[in-house]
């Protein structure tokens, strides 16, 4: 047996409250991938949901820790790195995730980081990608933080569900 590292800990809270959402009906689980990179030591698990029956625009939800994360909480490196993990959260979709830039800035504050993407294709359509990070670790203390940032999406889903550009 293992002695659980703080992002087993925070994906297992992550990965049930978004698994709960589905089985209430709030969002419909499209895809999720549990990764390991031997090279650089990092884990990453990705869930991504839409509302049901949305599939044109979605979340991609990152949980990331790389080595620092891992060694900050042996206690080996605690200087730039704090034990938890990165969160990342995409808005991946059609022309209504580019038009709602604006919408899903405000929302979510004007203290955090977007980046955000045009992605063209000779194969697929031209999709957009709205990139949020946070300016901070997510450490076990904050599973509370992580509880309302699941739900703020699912609400800002909404929103923009129900935009007319």
């Amino acid at each position: 047996m293992f002695d659980p590292t703080a992002f087993d800990n925070l994906k297992v809270v992550f990965e049930g409250a978004v698994y709960d959402l589905d089985l209430t009906g709030e969002v419909q689980i499209i895809d999720r991938k549990d990764l390991f990179d031997f090279a650089r030591y990092e884990r990453c698990y990705q869930i991504h949901y839409s509302l049901p029956g949305k599939k044109s625009f979605f979340i991609e939800f990152h949980l990331k820790a790389d080595m620092g994360h891992f060694l900050a909480e042996r206690h080996l490196m605690t200087k730039k790195n704090t034990a938890g993990a990165d969160i990342r959260i995409v808005y991946k979709g059609d022309v209504k995730v580019h038009l709602g830039r604006q919408l899903l800035e405000e929302i979510w504050g004007e203290d955090k980081l977007w980046e955000w993407k045009e992605v063209n294709s000779s194969t697929t359509p031209t999709f957009y990608e709205g990139i949020l990070t946070f300016n901070r670790v997510i450490t076990e203390e904050m599973v509370d933080d992580v509880l309302q940032m699941i739900s703020f999406s699912v609400d800002t889903l909404q929103q923009l569900d129900r935009k007319d550009f």
